[in-house]
């Protein structure tokens, strides 16, 4: 076996390359009473969530270098699509980290569950699945560190508690 197929092969076993995201993988789960034709939840693959009306936001993050481009569902848009009335939102990450969202933000401001940025598609290694992005370029009243810990990356599942 060639030198550098060995350890290839050990890192994809071990699980320390991740392949690229199945089309028909679910990303995201949504969770809450009453919704989803009262089924109570809803799961989207990435497919399902481009078939939604998509916005693009072109923002700063404190996460990464200048302005990029974001492409994805708003917030506000899937909620109103599976009948969602809430206050807040717990959103939740692959590591497990969560934070709730206040649904008014959602409709007062285009925040974003960004599935691609500058064209490309999240992945794990870029804050994917899907990135919870609020327009800070766009209004700055909301670059603050209050926002900053609503912005979720590698966000998994929304639920209403």
């Amino acid at each position: 076996m060639s030198r550098w197929i060995r350890p290839l092969l050990f890192a994809l076993l071990s699980g320390l390359v991740l392949p690229a995201q199945a089309a028909d993988s679910i990303i995201l789960t949504v969770k809450a009473a009453g919704c989803c034709a009262n089924k109570g939840e809803q799961t989207f693959t990435l497919a399902q969530l481009d078939a939604l009306p998509q916005t693009t936001v072109t923002t700063i993050t404190p996460w990464t270098n200048g302005k990029h481009s974001y492409q994805g569902v708003r917030l506000n848009v899937l909620l109103d699509q599976l009948g969602i009335t809430a206050n807040t939102i717990k959103a939740t990450a692959l590591n497990a980290y969560w934070a709730k969202l206040p649904v008014d933000d959602a409709r007062k401001y285009p925040v974003l569950l960004a599935t691609r940025q500058d064209g490309q598609v999240l992945t794990r290694r870029n804050k994917g699945p899907i990135f919870i992005i609020y327009p800070l370029s766009d209004y700055p009243e909301l670059d603050q560190e209050r926002t900053h810990s609503l912005m979720v990356w590698q966000t998994i599942r929304l639920e209403v508690e």
